[in-house]
């Protein structure tokens, strides 16, 4: 059976990561945010299978970001490719799914919204017809677990690391002395389609996305996985 959950350290990671506004006022601009869907080529469960996901940058709840980014003018999108799903395991006593995936590219794109494409969920291709600002390889062992402790269905987090090491806007980060390595990979509000919750046909999850400035200068804190849920959402 794989290792036994360890919740605790999964928790502090993603505190480390979501006391970053509050804890780095000097910087101000700390996280890309996007709300999407995941879909996967042999089913969300199967051990092998690969995922992809797609999002779209919320200006609302997207803004400020670690580059200018002007959403005005602009569409930015985000392409997540090649999760590979290595392991699975199902806990039904607690009813908890943890997945593990090792690999993965993170492009974040930017694309004019006059002349430009609207990203569609039926085509792909409209998530990356931009210019590619960012890229980022997505470190092994990403791990998400989802829960459905009162049976409305599955939801939960994601939590690992990434480093940046493309894109037209990687020397601007750069210039600004930002740590390539490190930033959090972090999948938010995810969850199966229930009653309450849909999907685009083809996909198999709700799946926002965060990708954190590495900076963690406050001490870490312990909380339930319940706290954790309601942060990410």
């Amino acid at each position: 059976m794989m290792k036994q959950i360890n919740t605790r350290t999964m928790i502090r990671t993603a505190l480390a990561a979501m006391v970053l506004v509050a804890a780095v006022p000097v910087l101000g601009q700390v996280e890309f945010t996007f709300e999407g869907f995941s879909k996967s080529t042999l089913g969300q469960d199967t051990v092998g299978s690969s995922y992809t996901v797609l999002g779209i940058a919320n200006p609302p709840v997207s803004a400020p970001t670690p580059l200018p980014m002007d959403f005005a003018s602009n569409q930015y999108t985000i392409r997540v490719v090649n999760m590979a799903l290595t392991a699975f395991t199902f806990t039904p006593g607690l009813s908890m799914k943890e997945y593990v995936f090792n690999g993965a590219v993170i492009e974040i794109y930017e694309d004019a919204i006059a002349g430009g494409t609207a990203a569609n969920y039926a085509n792909e291709a409209t998530f990356t017809d931009g210019v590619m600002l960012l890229q980022a390889a997505v470190d092994p062992n990403w791990d998400m677990l989802l829960d459905n402790p009162i049976g409305f269905g599955f939801s939960g987090a994601g939590i690992g690391t990434c480093v940046l090491n493309g894109g037209s806007e990687l020397a601007y980060l750069l210039g600004l002395e930002f740590p390539m390595g490190g930033w959090t990979f972090a999948g938010t509000g995810i969850a199966e389609p229930s009653f309450f919750v849909s999907v685009p046909a083809g996909f198999d999850l709700v799946f926002g996305i965060k990708i954190i400035f590495p900076f963690d200068p406050t001490g870490n804190d312990d909380a339930s996985w319940g706290d954790l849920k309601t942060m990410f959402r």
